[in-house]
């Protein structure tokens, strides 16, 4: 079955689409095509609490382009949804309608809530979590983590720290706090073993080392590419990493995010299986599809 998935995030937007199937019993999931397009919400949200029109013409553009590509696919059902510059953003509802209208699109805003148990699914369908696993989503306006054990969610939080969100400088240091001290009074006593970090930044940093392509990325590698891009231009750093544009500025903060993280619970490399939101919305509709 072809399936489509979009999600609207707060640093791009981004379409997914796939053939799911079970073939002698045994789940495939191949990924027929993947569009990413630099439409950045969280700069006007974050800043200015709502989406600019030209920015919502933008979206809309994008979206009347995934709708085009879903119908020359022959996509047989898809479903599109939005995270957190959407859910922060006083005119999403009507951004919603604007996109409804013009592609027939309907554009379901998440809750942190789901959108963790969204990016937590694909990892599930593909049996590649073990026990006391902990995943964090780092995205351009918020980050998810959730702790998992024996396929069982223990512990999930979305904390309004985000990529973008923190180069606009738009995270507030209690938010911080809220942060360590979830993860020392909820996570720690879990006795964590190994974590996988979802989100374009950290897809990116894994690429940077082709020859240990499967290995996960360390806390150390991860700083020194905070040390080593913190002295660097935009430019500098798309010449130098071969980095995509709207992710060159933002690099850093994500990957400060991800140290902290570590460093509080105390693991000094993160495993990337290179799977989002895009992908857990898709499993989602075809598991909601076949009962």
């Amino acid at each position: 079955m072809k399936l489509g998935a979009i999600d609207v995030g707060s640093n791009a937007i981004r379409l997914l689409m796939a053939d799911v199937k079970k073939n002698a019993g045994i789940q495939q999931y191949v990924k027929i095509a993947y569009l990413r397009l630099p439409v950045r919400l969280g700069d006007d949200v974050f800043e200015k609490g709502q989406i600019t029109p030209s920015k919502a013409d933008r979206l809309v553009l994008g979206m009347k382009i995934f709708k085009a590509m879903l119908d020359l696919y022959e996509i047989a059902d898809y479903r599109a949804v939005a995270t957190s510059a959407m859910r922060d953003s006083k005119n999403s509802g009507k951004i919603q309608s604007t996109i409804y209208k013009k592609t027939g699109i309907r554009l379901n805003i998440i809750s942190g809530k789901e959108e963790a148990e969204l990016v937590y699914l694909p990892l599930r369908f593909f049996n590649a979590l073990e026990n006391n696993c902990l995943l964090v989503d780092v995205g351009g306006g918020s980050t998810e983590i959730t702790f998992f054990r024996q396929n069982e969610i223990l512990a999930s939080e979305s904390f309004q720290i985000g990529s973008v969100r923190l180069f606009t400088n738009r995270v507030v240091r209690s938010e911080w706090a809220r942060m360590r001290n979830w993860l020392v009074s909820k996570i720690l006593p879990l006795s964590p073993t190994r974590a996988f970090g979802l989100g374009g930044t950290i897809n990116s940093v894994h690429k940077m080392n082709e020859n240990m392509s499967k290995e996960p990325v360390s806390i150390h590698q991860l700083n020194d590419l905070i040390g080593e891009m913190k002295g660097l231009s935009v430019e500098e750093r798309l010449q130098r990493f071969r980095i995509k544009e709207d992710r060159a500025d933002v690099i850093v903060p994500a990957m400060e995010i991800y140290v902290m993280v570590l460093e509080t619970i105390g693991l000094m490399e993160i495993h990337v299986p290179k799977m989002g939101l895009a992908d857990g919305v898709l499993l989602d509709l075809y598991q909601k599809i076949n009962g």
